[in-house]
């Protein structure tokens, strides 16, 4: 069985973004992977780490860059490219 996860796809792009879902069926997202065209990541981001565990709670495309929210009130700027963390801002 194949499972297959929400993605975003990538303009100009056979990659896309795989939206792994957490598992507590709230809706949440547990990681981003950018997931080439032959299904292997290029990157995968988690959401930060505080004294509990964390989730994405929406992500989006902006400019190339992923703007990714967390449940524990952070803005995260994520380089499409390479996935790493641009900039985090706590908003809470």
């Amino acid at each position: 069985m194949t499972v297959m996860w929400p993605t975003i796809p990538l303009l100009g792009s056979d990659d896309e973004l795989e939206l792994a879902p957490t598992a507590d069926g709230f809706g949440y997202t547990a990681s981003i992977t950018r997931r080439r065209r032959d299904g292997s990541a290029a990157w995968t981001a988690l959401p930060p780490r505080g004294e509990q565990q964390d989730a994405w709670t929406a992500v989006r495309l902006e400019q190339g860059q992923v703007i990714a929210y967390s449940w524990s009130g952070f803005d995260v700027r994520l380089d499409l490219q390479t996935g790493k963390e641009i900039d985090r801002r706590f908003t809470k």
